[in-house]
């Protein structure tokens, strides 16, 4: 044990250092030497981490062992312990995804749009599909205005109305469509299940005949002008499915929350899109997405069933050997979602619907008797069956904060707690600091936002985290649910929504204080008393970032000036 104590003990130092001179070597835009396409440096930080939490898990293991308390307490830390070692390696991955840009030197594969390219005249031809549902029509109308300025001459536009039962919210939008010219066309359909998929299964039949690619808008983006221009002569390459810009975002400059919010949207864009696309494992994300008509019918259409159903396509269409691109530069933005109430519905469905994606592809993931052959590669396997395994294993921790509250009470009742094992414990704190400096040093250096963004982006990230361990927990448990909008009406402030649309995390936020008080009430003196009073703490913290987004989102539309969207209200609901 001693020698495993050392090795942990070394690789700590290690770890943090390395860290510390990665950083310092990115803000001063120096390379330092290279380790294969990687930097030495990051290469020494990423080989430290495996390590350390290799050791430190077997570490653990042999503490546990040794460990003579009573029956309940030893059963809930090996749960514990098991439970960390399934969301272990899910993470590892996720992590890798984050701090690729960081410690990657040479990338393989661009992600630079092609803005040489001059269509010929025979350019392919382009159906832009903007589905819509019970939208502000002053908002759809400023997205077909920014459609009618792209610099491209082969395409049309194709607005699908799927469900709204007012027409008072889809008729100014068809009547505007009538005075764009004959490249617009609008149509109208109620009946129809399957949500978004729903409704592009549906006006697959009244494509263009011409159409051999087709582009995704959502109702809120307001595309550029060069958009088709600098991405359709990528199709040139023949195995090429669909070409995935990034999600960005307008208008927030005027919202703290808002800031918040897109500093968190932006992680996943500047970090984790462009570590998958160099493994050729991209995503669709369901706007601003390229699609080649061939591969999308090749793969079947959207999936209807699937809550996310532009990332599951993407599993579909490389299983069935198309190749993907991922494109850096941004050319068109959204609104982000005025209220903390709206951002929690759009995390839950982005969350539920990769784990619907693993309950169902699984087979095509994992190595084995029970793999399904298909063309995807082997980077492609494991980068999509880890984006959706994710998910599920962030439900599964959802246990912690009730194990937790059992440990505490367990030990109360025994008067013992367990060791706690230095070296264990100096491996996890190297671990936690390194993770904090490398996450810093992306947002200010890949990301580009300064510490106060930052801060902000972090709080934000925090404040979902319970929404997506409860969707991971459901779709984990098989429990059912419906698609849900993301609501672009203006929205009136009221507190008491902030209050509502956090109440849960507000119950959890106390119960953890609580619990973090009594540990030293309760427990004995001893080094385990005060890490679980710390945990209890940290989740307090986590728990609260919830409410302060909200009350931050409702004081934001308190405060502001009056903006262009609509006021009215839909009184339809999705299919």
């Amino acid at each position: 044990m001693l020698v495993v104590d050392v090795c942990i003990g070394v690789l700590a130092v290690v770890h943090v250092v390395a860290a510390g001179i990665l950083s310092a070597q990115v803000f001063s835009e120096r390379r330092g030497p290279l380790w294969g396409d990687y930097s030495a440096t990051g290469m020494v930080l990423w080989v430290t981490l495996l390590a350390l939490v290799g050791l430190g898990t077997v570490r653990v293991f042999m503490a546990l062992a040794e460990f003579r308390g009573n029956a309940v307490t030893v059963v809930l830390l090996w749960v514990v312990a098991v439970l960390s070692v399934i969301r272990t390696v899910p993470a590892l991955v996720q992590q890798y995804e984050g701090w690729d840009p960081l410690i990657r030197r040479r990338w393989r594969v661009s992600t630079e749009p092609l803005t040489g390219w001059t269509p010929p005249a025979d350019a392919p031809f382009v159906t832009v599909q903007v589905p819509i549902h019970a939208e502000p029509p002053d908002i759809v109308i400023a997205t077909l205005d920014h459609l009618a300025r792209l610099d491209y001459p082969a395409y049309e536009v194709l607005v699908i109305d799927n469900n709204t039962s007012d027409p008072a919210l889809w008729r100014p939008v068809e009547e505007y469509c009538a005075t764009l010219g004959q490249r617009f066309r609008f149509v109208h359909v109620e009946g129809i299940t399957g949500a978004k998929a729903g409704a592009l299964n549906w006006s697959r039949s009244l494509l263009d005949p011409r159409t051999e690619l087709v582009a995704l808008v959502d109702a809120d983006y307001q595309v550029s002008p060069e958009w088709l221009r600098h991405t359709v002569g990528l199709f040139e390459d023949p195995g090429l499915g669909f070409v995935q810009c990034p999600h960005a975002y307008r208008d927030f400059e005027h919202s703290r929350y808002q800031r918040m919010a897109n500093a968190a949207y932006q992680w996943a864009q500047s970090t984790e899109m462009v570590s998958r696309n160099e493994q050729g494992a991209g995503i669709t994300v369901g706007t601003m997405s390229l699609i080649r008509l061939t591969a999308l019918d090749e793969a079947g259409g959207w999936a209807e069933w699937c809550m996310t159903e532009d990332s599951e396509f993407a599993i579909r269409v490389h299983a069935a050997g198309w190749r993907s691109k991922f494109v850096t530069r941004v050319y068109g933005r959204g609104l982000i979602p005025e209220t903390f109430e709206e951002l929690k519905k759009q995390r839950y469905r982005w969350t539920y619907g990769p784990g619907q994606e693993f309950k169902r592809h699984w087979r095509m993931f994992v190595p084995g008797p029970w793999r399904v052959r298909t063309r995807m590669t082997t980077g492609q396997r494991w980068r999509h069956g880890n984006y959706d395994l994710v998910i599920l294993t962030t439900g599964a921790g959802v246990l912690s904060l009730p194990i937790s509250g059992a440990l505490l009470v367990a030990m109360s009742v025994s008067g013992t707690v367990p060791p706690v094992v230095p070296a264990v414990l100096a491996g996890v704190v190297a671990m936690l600091i390194a993770r904090r400096l490398m996450r810093w040093t992306i947002y200010r250096k890949v990301v580009g936002f300064d510490n106060r963004t930052t801060a902000g982006g972090l709080v934000a990230l925090l404040a979902v985290r319970p929404t997506m361990a409860g969707a991971g927990l459901d779709v984990l448990l098989g429990r059912r649910t419906s698609f849900q909008r993301t609501d672009k009406f203006q929205q009136q402030a009221s507190l008491r929504r902030a209050l509502a649309s956090a109440r849960t995390e507000v119950v959890l936020a106390l119960a953890c204080l609580t619990a973090a008080i009594l540990c030293p009430l309760v427990l004995p003196a001893a080094p385990a008393t005060y890490l679980l009073g710390l945990t209890f703490i940290w989740l307090a913290y986590l728990h609260s970032t919830a409410p302060y987004l909200a009350y931050r989102a409702e004081a934001d539309l308190l405060s502001r000036q009056p903006d262009p969207r609509s006021l009215s209200r839909p009184n339809s609901r999705a299919a």
